[in-house]
């Protein structure tokens, strides 16, 4: 197999828009940036042996920024040995690079994520990946259990720098000179864990079982003292359930639950007062006291958000047409409303006191739809 790929992104990682009817001021700024990526890869599967089935591709990958032009080979192999009836093992090794990166904000507010792309000064992220794993497949039930393990390295990780963000509130009219180059930093991630699932792929009744248990890290120089820190979207535990039961020709059931562990986050843990060094202008502010109201946070993402956990049912209902076939779905997201946390914030209280608020979206949605095939 052989295969080209090429297409052109367009970036805006600023852009100001400012309206004010009174004033008569009416002015969209945007700053876009045009790319270019391309890649050409070539795989091969072959058996060398009656056992043993391999799968070994190259990719030669290009990206392209005004006068800057990276290209990268990202080399590929995986293999699977069968030791009996039903039973194999199997591992991959991959490079791979990615040109596009993401910012993320982690902190209290609304959960905000930038896609940025390399330039002259932001390389491109490479990691290296290496998987483990072994597959059973049983006779009676018809069963498939696999278990598998990875690791996963990665350097020149993008972030924000301490106190950076894309948003540019204070002073709109400066925004255009503000470059989000100079507010990030690049570091290097780690990636690693287990997986396990039991799959049914035959009969009235299929599905799986799933669960991951996996960790996530970053490790910046410039950021929480040069500390290994989980990422915002590392997730101890990942668990997956799904079930699709056809009865009949016409009717597919299917219901499906998952549960995650909550994103990890930085909050402040204190608030306290700091004397301001501004010169004192007269004997009555210094009796007053001039002070700075300054947040400690501890570590990079030592808080964890709230587990999040759902359950989707859905109904199928099939006919064949002399043209093709139709169906209508009635379908359920979130059947029992759980209130899962898409943010925090710090708000009062009726007594004044500062507590953390959670911010919840898409309860029990349900939705319906028609489809047609030919």
């Amino acid at each position: 197999k052989t295969g080209v790929l090429l297409l052109t992104h367009r970036f805006t990682p600023s852009a100001v828009v400012l309206r004010d009817d009174y004033a008569g001021v009416n002015s969209n700024n945007r700053q876009s940036t045009d790319v270019l990526e391309g890649g050409v890869y070539v795989e091969d599967v072959f058996r060398p042996t009656t056992h043993l089935s391999m799968n070994v591709g190259f990719r030669l990958s290009y990206f392209g920024y005004k006068n800057t032009h990276y290209v990268y080979p990202e080399p590929r192999a995986s293999l699977a040995y069968r030791i009996g009836e039903g039973l194999a093992i199997k591992a991959s090794y991959a490079i791979m690079n990615q040109y596009l990166h993401l910012l993320s904000n982690t902190g209290a507010g609304l959960p905000t994520d930038l896609w940025v792309p390399s330039t002259t000064r932001v390389k491109p992220q490479q990691s290296q990946q290496v998987a483990v794993g072994i597959a059973k497949d049983f006779a009676e039930p018809r069963l498939t259990l696999t278990v598998e393990g990875y690791y996963k390295h990665s350097k020149r990780v993008l972030g924000y720098k301490e106190g950076a963000s894309f948003l540019v509130i204070d002073d709109p009219d400066q925004a255009s000179a503000v470059d989000w180059q100079n507010n990030v930093t690049q570091g290097q991630g780690y990636a690693y864990g287990g997986e396990i699932m039991l799959q049914k792929k035959q009969g009235k009744f299929t599905g799986w079982v799933g669960y991951t248990l996996s960790w996530t890290q970053l490790q910046f120089d410039e950021l929480n003292f040069g500390k290994k820190y989980f990422a915002r979207y590392d997730r101890r535990h990942d668990v997956s359930l799904v079930g699709i039961y056809k009865p009949s020709k016409k009717i597919t059931l299917s219901a499906v639950w998952v549960y995650g562990t909550g994103n990890a986050i930085t909050l402040p843990l204190a608030t306290y007062d700091l004397p301001d060094h501004e010169p004192v202008q007269s004997i009555s502010s210094y009796i007053s006291g001039i002070t700075a109201n300054v947040s400690d946070y501890g570590d990079k993402n030592s808080f964890r958000m709230r587990a999040n956990n759902r359950l989707d049912l859905s109904i199928q209902m099939h006919k064949e047409k002399s043209w093709g076939e139709r169906t209508w779905e009635i379908s359920v997201y979130n059947a029992y409303n759980r209130k899962n946390p898409f943010f925090y914030y710090i708000g009062t209280n009726d007594s004044g006191q500062k507590v953390l608020k959670q911010v919840s979206i898409f309860g029990f949605i349900p939705s319906f739809a028609y489809r047609v095939k030919f």
